[in-house]
């Protein structure tokens, strides 16, 4: 899957990934090719978007590219879970067209789920529409 970011506004790079601003309430998680998402790197893309997300008062959907993700560690996905902050995040919509994507989007949903809505996507396209739902648009 290619991801187009060029009319995305860049917000900020962590060790692995570089978060985006898709439109307005909805934001993107672009993995480098290849990474390894473990409870350090998980910790610092959270972070990132709480760093965003606070200082204006805003709460956004989080799409999560999973296509260029090589590892997703346990520590990782317990991370996504407990410190999502339903105050400033609507959901997660995690966007997988490989096999193996989607493949870790299901361990994911099915031992770590979020305690905000999670769903996952083939395509940018479908996770886009339920975020947009999500967020009231």
């Amino acid at each position: 899957m290619t991801i187009n970011t060029e009319n995305w506004r860049k917000i900020s790079d962590t060790a692995n990934a570089t978060l985006y601003e898709v439109e307005p309430h909805i934001l993107a998680v672009v993995p480098v090719e290849g990474a390894i998402d473990d409870g350090d790197t998980a910790k610092t893309n959270v972070e990132s978007q709480l760093a965003y997300l606070r200082p204006k008062g805003q709460k956004a959907a989080v799409m999560i590219f999973m296509d260029p993700v090589a590892e997703q560690t346990a520590a990782a996905r317990a991370v996504y879970r407990d410190d999502t902050d339903p105050v400033f995040h609507t959901c997660y919509a995690i966007i997988g067209g490989t096999f193996f994507a989607r493949a870790v989007g299901s361990v994911f949903l099915g031992l770590s789920k979020p305690q905000i809505p999670t769903s996952m996507f083939g395509s940018f396209e479908e996770g886009l529409e339920w975020c947009r739902a999500q967020v009231g648009r």
